[in-house]
């Protein structure tokens, strides 16, 4: 990896930190639809939508919010889906569908150990 693109990680894993947020990996897509509906049905509304020409082929990602509260969901056909947020809003969504939270940036998985 080149020296720009380790420091453009490591800007948004700092951002991640800082912000205090959590994430919830490994959701089949399915599941991954669903919650985005359920919650769009319970007043979330959608603020963003990755419209890149391999949108939800590759990749999509979609950006959602409610009272103040932001949820990232970020899909791709290897891992499937992740949504990255506030941890007590995260822990919701973990009650009803049983996923784990953790407290690291979805992709920090694929950074290269020292």
């Amino acid at each position: 990896m080149n020296r720009f693109a380790k420091y453009l990680r490591s800007l948004a894993k700092l951002k991640f930190k800082l912000l205090g947020l959590a994430t919830i990996k490994d959701i089949p897509t399915e599941k991954f639809d669903t919650i985005i509906k359920s919650l769009q049905a319970d007043g979330w509304k959608k603020v963003y939508e990755y419209k890149g020409f391999d949108a939800w082929i590759d990749y999509g990602k979609v950006k959602l919010k409610k009272d103040g509260a932001k949820l990232v969901f970020e899909w791709d056909n290897w891992t499937e889906g992740s949504i990255e947020g506030q941890p007590s809003v995260l822990k919701i969504i973990t009650q009803a569908y049983e996923f784990e939270i953790i407290n690291e940036w979805r992709w920090s998985e694929y950074d290269e150990k020292p």
